[in-house]
């Protein structure tokens, strides 16, 4: 991978993106602006392995629908490195590729949902990920904030499966670490919708132009996608 652009701050927001949806640009817009970012890179992963592939759209049309999704979002682009990679697609290999992009003094944030990261002890080389990378960890969309239960919450899966040395910040919202890096909590806006309710939507024949973009809606339309 080549340098992506000047950016130092940089979030990476991973997801199958099956499909796109309003939740999700809301959710990365919130990211950029409460935490301080310069740039998102959405990465639509081609093999998840914490999820089937049966359900999957084709990664060209997930591909295609991400970037007519972030055509009026000049701060969020779209990533191909873990569509260009053969076999399963994991986080470590796609941090460490980002890093080595990142222009000098460059940070790197992986963001991604509470419900997701809960489970980030059973990924890829997970007792590395932490030296690698700063976490965001997005709160659920349906309450849209982070309350004082769900970061003692987090702190004690931190300190039970990645290092006992993790310890909530004065403010609350971030997890410190003498020797791994950040673990920041944003709240972002609750969006009820999901990529697998609008998948049932279309199966039902119901109007799915409120959750998705217009571009990506007549992408589903003419490729005939999620029948």
């Amino acid at each position: 991978m080549t340098n992506l652009d000047q950016s130092r701050r940089v979030g990476l927001f991973g997801g199958t993106f099956n499909p796109i949806h309003r939740g999700h640009l809301q959710a990365a817009g919130d990211v950029l602006r409460r935490a301080d970012l310069e740039r998102i890179y959405f990465v639509p992963s081609a093999q998840p392995p914490h999820k089937s592939n049966g359900k999957l759209a084709p990664a060209d049309d997930r591909l295609a629908m991400v970037r007519m999704a972030l055509a009026d979002h000049p701060r969020m682009r779209v990533c191909e490195a873990e569509l260009r990679r053969t076999g399963p697609s994991y986080s470590i290999d796609t941090i460490r590729a980002f890093k080595a992009a990142l222009p000098e003094g460059g940070r790197l944030y992986f963001v991604v949902g509470i419900d997701a990261f809960l489970e980030i002890d059973t990924w890829k080389a997970c007792d590395h990920l932490f030296e690698e990378t700063a976490f965001i960890v997005m709160s659920r969309p349906g309450t849209g904030d982070w309350t004082p239960a769900l970061c003692r919450q987090i702190e004690g899966y931190v300190q039970s499966h990645i290092a006992t040395d993790y310890a909530l910040a004065d403010d609350g919202k971030r997890l410190v670490h003498p020797a791994k890096q950040s673990i920041t909590l944003v709240s972002v806006t609750p969006v009820d919708i999901s990529s697998s309710r609008i998948r049932t939507m279309i199966r039902q024949g119901k109007a799915i132009d409120q959750w998705v973009p217009p571009a990506v809606a007549d992408h589903i339309q003419t490729r005939g996608l999620y029948r």
